[in-house]
Order: C-alpha cells, then structure tokens, then sequence
C-alpha cells in the first residue's frame, strides 16, 4: 500500500502544502516595514500555484490513461505560466463533469492576481538580478503589486473606512510635525509623509485580506481537481492490485483552503 506512488505523492503535497501556506501567511501580513515578505508571498505563491496545478493534471491523465503516466517531457512543456496551467485544470475539470468540483474563479481581479504571479513566475522575479547586471530598468513587482493593492483600496475598501484612516492619520501628523520626519518610501519607491507613513499601512492592512481572498478562490477548485484524481486513480490501482501502491488522502494536505469568505478575512496565518 505505502509504495513509490504513495511516498511520492505524499511528499510533493508536502511541498506544496508548504509553499501555499507560507505564501498566505506572508501576503497577508506583509508591510511597508518589511517588503521582503512581498516577495517571498510571491514566490510560494507562484510555487505552490504552479505545483497544484501540474499534480491536478498529472493525477487527471493517470485517471484517464489507466494509470500511465505523462512523462516528464509533457510536464516540463507546461512551463511556469499560470494562467494557462489553470485554464488547463480547469477544462480537464469541465470535462469530468463532477458536480462536487468548485467552480474556477471568474472575476477581473482574481484574473489580474493571477496574471501578475503568473508574469512573476515566469521572468519578473528576476527583475532586480537583471536590473542590476544589465544597468536597465526592469519591471517592478512591488510596484506593480502596488498598482492592485491600489484598485482593492479604491473599490472594496468603504467611505467609512477611509474618512476614520485619514482622520487617524492627520491627527498623528498634527501632533508629531514638529518632532518627527519620514524617511521611507511606499511600494512604488515614492516617499511618504508624516500622515501617508500611518494611513498607508493601515490601508495596505485592509486591502491584503481581500487579495489573500482571491488566491484562495482559486486553490479552492485546484484543490478539489486534485482530490478528485487522486481519488480516480486510486480507485483504478485499487482494481488492480487491492493490496498494491495506493493514493493517501490527498485532501488531508490541503484541508487549509477553505473558501469561506468571512474566514478568509479574518484569517491572518496558515494553516
């Protein structure tokens, strides 16, 4: 039962149990103070999205081939873009027509979260290598980060909400103006001031639950793609050899991602 498969499969869910937690928890608390968790959001993000999106899809042409596998060529060819690797599991997923599937995200922010880590996966991440062996500038994630981080404040974040920030952070600015002095920079390298250096944060703060929100939307059908293969394919090894190499409960690794939306929000550690 505890063959090459099952040990194989266990620890590459391992892997990417690993990546995808670690990469909420780090663009979730993320701050201007240490932009390096940006960063390393990013990176175990576009890992770990990745990694999810190649099992769900080597699981499903196992399902579909009587356990042959699809060869390391194939996978390879898949690359590191996200945006086709998900549009890959999910035609595979409309294909199988199982109703217990959670349907793929749909919405125009969702989409541009993907395409940025997707861009980050498949060159942008080297953007300060290249800027400095070259002498040219480069694409800026944190900037272009920013940009998204922008549109949540713009959109989701309430009147409300945004008059008790302000109001919060003048009245600090106020008080410290004649004892106090900034010298930092938000994500697009332009400085604050004394009032952006509070309300900045705090808006940064609010607008990250609701990106955290949207990767979850998608680990959510990723997530299920997988289990479910892994269930086909177990179910075919089991009718071969009920005593043989089997599939270990591939929802017990990703029982993290769960997509209920005011527990998203809340949420500030995985798993």
């Amino acid at each position: 039962m505890y063959g090459d498969l099952y040990k194989t499969l266990e620890q590459e869910s391992f892997v990417i149990r690993s990546c995808l937690a670690t990469g909420l928890t780090e663009l979730r608390n993320a701050n201007l103070n240490e932009k390096g968790r940006y960063y390393s959001a990013f990176f175990q993000l576009a890992i770990g999205i990745e990694r999810l999106a190649k099992l769900a899809l080597i699981l499903d042409h196992m399902a579909r081939n009587n356990l042959r596998a699809p060869g390391k060529s194939t996978v390879k060819g898949y690359g590191h873009d996200l945006q086709t690797l998900v549009t890959k599991v999910s035609a595979s997923a409309s294909a199988s027509g199982n109703p217990s599937l959670s349907p793929f995200p749909t919405g125009p922010l969702c989409a541009r979260v993907i395409a940025f880590l997707s861009e980050f996966a498949e060159g942008m991440r080297y953007a300060n290598l290249d800027a400095l062996s070259t002498g040219r500038p480069q694409r800026d994630p944190l900037s272009e980060w920013n940009d998204i981080l922008q549109e949540v404040i713009a959109t989701k974040i309430g009147r409300s909400a945004h008059r008790r920030i302000s109001a919060m952070s003048n009245s600090i600015a106020a008080l410290l103006k004649d004892d106090a002095i900034v010298f930092a920079s938000n994500l697009s390298g332009k400085p604050l001031t004394l009032s952006s250096a509070h309300s900045e944060p705090s808006l940064l703060d609010v607008a990250s639950k609701y990106l955290v929100w949207e990767v979850v939307t998608l680990l959510g059908p990723l997530r299920d793609a997988v289990v479910e293969s892994g269930h086909a394919v177990d179910t075919i090894a089991a009718s071969k050899a009920p005593s043989g190499d089997r599939v270990p409960d591939l929802a017990d690794f990703f029982n993290f991602i769960w997509v209920n939306r005011p527990y998203v929000l809340r949420k500030k550690r995985w798993p």
